[in-house]
């Protein structure tokens, strides 16, 4: 704990100069992702403290591009708008899908990211990606769309079963049978065959980056089919996060290619997605951190006490969204020794200490409690909102913000 207080960064998430983190710039100066996590879903300083890390990766040190826990074909909406003004921010954040992200504090950031790419050539703009795979229904929206404007009479006669597949519904994923699911898997490989072998045709139409985008809504239907599968026929219910982390690891990876070799990315998720070890299975940045090795930054994401917004699972509440209300995290745990350090918010790198200094290597690598709620939480059950993993395990760097606030829906 002495090692903290003498090295924390203290950070202002509500401060709009970015003074308080030029420190930083030689722990960042050869990674590739920052992944940054959250303890909760809905908890404002983590949002607005990702959203200043955005600035100053983007302005400081050469990043462009952007990764979000959203849709992959979702996001491009968002992507439109930072780039070219194309919509409205709010309908576009709307559009993600997630309660999570509908927030003023990521509809601000987005506002920003436009204003920044307002007077920028294309080649310096930052770009808004989603790396998620949960949904359907706007990749086959869009997969129809191009092949109806190529030739409406063929997709007609051999590909409108397209708007038939329905994974996933407003009641989550639709069970299918292994019978179904084949000739589903066999509908989306005939359509893969058929825009590779009309690439030519597409791209007269549309752009080549869009073609690109086409063929990544065929994989995304894929794994979507993958993830349906894990999610209604698995007896056990983590086997979910073992495909949907493996695929967004996937489309992270391709983005980067996609978007070439001196591409820098900040990567947006839970921690528990962003963690360099799984707690129950292979995390997405397990996948990324063996991808990428020392490239590959983990900041998580912790608190002491405060507000936050998620679902209740109370079975009574009928998974309403609300704001909860926690008081000081229990004994023990590492939201209340960091609140011991009376300070309010602080960012502190454990890569270095853990290879250099004894006395934090033993604190940073042993067993501690640690806050962990996703986008649902129960005050009944509020002691099965901790995980019990070293921080080293799971994180190269920590962001810890003592008191909370919730984070607001767009005004």
């Amino acid at each position: 704990m002495q090692y903290i207080k003498n090295n924390a960064v203290k950070i202002d998430t509500a401060m709009d100069n970015l003074r308080d983190l030029e420190s930083l710039k030689s722990i960042f100066a050869d990674q590739r992702i920052i992944g940054m996590g959250e303890a909760t879903h809905g908890t404002q300083e983590f949002q607005l403290e990702k959203f200043r890390m955005l600035k100053f990766l983007v302005t400081k040190m050469g990043f462009k591009l952007f990764g979000i826990e959203a849709n992959f074909t979702e996001c491009r909406q968002v992507n439109d708008y930072v780039l070219y003004g194309t919509g409205d921010a709010k309908k576009a954040v709307a559009g993600m899908i997630f309660w999570t992200w509908n927030t003023a504090e990521v509809v601000k950031m987005v506002e920003w990211m436009r204003q920044y790419n307002s007077d920028k050539p294309d080649n310096e703009k930052v770009k808004f990606y989603g790396f998620d795979m949960q949904f359907d229904g706007m990749a086959i929206q869009k997969i129809s769309e191009k092949l109806k404007r190529l030739d409406s009479a063929y997709f007609n006669s051999h590909f409108a079963a397209l708007k038939d597949i329905h994974l996933y519904t407003k009641t989550g994923y639709v069970a299918y049978s292994k019978q179904k699911r084949d000739s589903v898997l066999a509908l989306i490989g005939q359509t893969k065959i058929y825009c590779t072998g009309h690439e030519q045709e597409l791209k007269k139409l549309y752009s080549a980056e869009e073609v690109e985008y086409n063929e990544r809504d065929l994989r995304l239907l894929e794994q979507c089919l993958d993830e349906d599968e894990a999610s209604t026929t698995k007896k056990v219910s983590i086997n979910e996060g073992v495909v949907r982390d493996k695929y967004m690891a996937e489309n992270i990876e391709w983005i980067l290619r996609h978007e070439g070799d001196d591409s820098k990315m900040l990567v947006w998720a839970h921690n528990a997605h962003v963690s360099k070890t799984g707690q129950y299975f292979d995390s997405m940045g397990q996948h990324l951190k063996k991808m990428y090795g020392q490239q590959y930054y983990v900041i998580g994401f912790d608190f002491n006490k405060g507000t936050f917004r998620a679902r209740d699972i109370t079975p009574a509440a009928k998974m309403e969204l609300k704001s909860f209300n926690v008081a000081g995290a229990e004994n023990g745990s590492t939201g209340q020794l960091f609140s011991t350090l009376n300070i309010p918010a602080f960012f502190v790198d454990m890569e270095n200490p853990v290879k250099t200094n004894t006395v934090a290597k033993k604190f940073f690598t042993k067993k501690i409690r640690q806050r962990s709620a996703g986008a649902g939480f129960s005050t009944d059950h509020e002691k099965l909102f901790y995980i019990d993993v070293p921080l080293y395990d799971q994180y190269d760097g920590l962001v810890f913000i003592n008191e909370t606030t919730a984070t607001t829906p767009p005004n």
